[in-house]
């Protein structure tokens, strides 16, 4: 795990995004994702130049989860899945290696953007 100067995890790569069209159709959708600060941004392309789509505040999200396998599936578990208040998102990482890097930085950042966001309404009171 990479750390910023203020002690943030900092990961960035290609994830997969599930797309839900409508009930029985799904695709994944591969795009640049960047986890900074209390933010994971993502671009709508495949490269960091592309233009940003709008970010998932993480201090808005309630739980991050492994997608559990289905038992016809001999793979590693390898995506996940991130809920806020009003969306869920899906996501699958290359390996589960990649997968795990992902949900160790998201859960650490998480943590960190409720620790801050509570200590700024402590200050405002």
């Amino acid at each position: 795990t990479v750390v910023n100067q203020d002690g943030q995890p900092l990961i960035e790569g290609k994830l997969k995004e599930k797309q839900v069209r409508w009930k029985f159709i799904k695709r994944w959708k591969t795009r640049y994702f960047t986890l900074a600060g209390n933010q994971l941004l993502f671009q709508k392309g495949k490269s960091k130049d592309d233009p940003d789509d709008s970010p998932i505040e993480l201090s808005k999200v309630q739980s991050v989860k492994v997608v559990a396998r289905k038992r016809r599936d001999r793979s590693l578990p390898r995506a996940f899945e991130i809920f806020t208040d009003n969306k869920t998102y899906v996501f699958k990482a290359k390996d589960e290696k990649n997968a795990e890097e992902w949900l160790q930085c998201i859960n650490v950042a998480v943590a960190q953007a409720k620790e801050r966001e509570s200590r700024e309404v402590t200050t405002y009171l």
